[in-house]
């Protein structure tokens, strides 16, 4: 029983993770692409938040990228920016942990938790001989 449901979450988190970066790559196909620059860096505690700065057709939009360490941004530094053309507010930055880490991560984990649940399910039907100890009396 244990193995079949192994075998059911994997599956989820397998097709999570294979949505998510189906919705990923959907989103760079249809997004524009431009380089920003990072105007602030907001430190936090053990972490920094870089603000992003970029242009399109003359309107310049600020955003906020996610948490990271420290040393990951400096001012001015480029970043790949993906946005939507009709609403350029609609923007991933296109560092690799922000566009692709939790589809491979996801997808990796389902398929090792299913992997182990199938495993488990066609191995255990091996019935093995007690252990037993013969003593003479």
């Amino acid at each position: 029983m244990a193995a079949k449901t192994f075998i059911f979450i994997g599956l989820i988190i397998l097709g999570g993770g294979l949505v998510w970066g189906y919705l990923t790559i959907d989103y760079i196909n249809n997004s524009a692409k431009t380089e920003a620059r990072v105007k602030k860096v907001l430190k936090r505690h053990r972490s920094i938040t870089p603000v992003f700065e970029f242009t399109v057709k003359g309107k310049t939009y600020e955003f906020e990228g996610t948490n990271t360490s420290p040393d990951a941004y400096e001012l001015n530094d480029k970043e790949t920016v993906y946005y939507n053309p009709a609403d350029p507010n609609d923007n991933r930055t296109g560092a690799f942990m922000n566009l692709w880490f939790m589809p491979l991560f996801l997808t990796g984990f389902g398929t090792i938790f299913a992997a182990a649940g199938l495993g488990t399910l066609l191995f255990s039907g091996k019935k093995n001989p007690p252990f037993t100890i013969n003593r003479q009396v």
